[in-house]
């Protein structure tokens, strides 16, 4: 089976859905994006604040610091 990716607007979906039916089952299957989905939630999440994220710069930090805590003595 070959793959086609086809971009179709959010609003028109449900009209296309039944183009595929009209095809012998098993013939043409519609895949959801799950990844795509993913990092929309994902996004979604931290524009609204339910996901706090660490700038960079302090999650070094915090990094370096534990390993010179860890390894201080060695």
């Amino acid at each position: 089976m070959q793959v086609v990716t086809l971009e179709i607007a959010d609003d028109f979906i449900e009209k296309f859905k039944h183009v595929l039916d009209a095809f012998p089952p098993k013939k043409v299957l519609l895949k959801k994006d799950k990844i795509q989905d993913e990092i929309k939630e994902r996004l979604g999440d931290i524009d609204s604040g339910k996901e706090v994220l660490t700038p960079y710069a302090d999650g070094m930090d915090e990094l370096r610091d534990r390993l010179k805590r860890k390894y201080e003595d060695s």
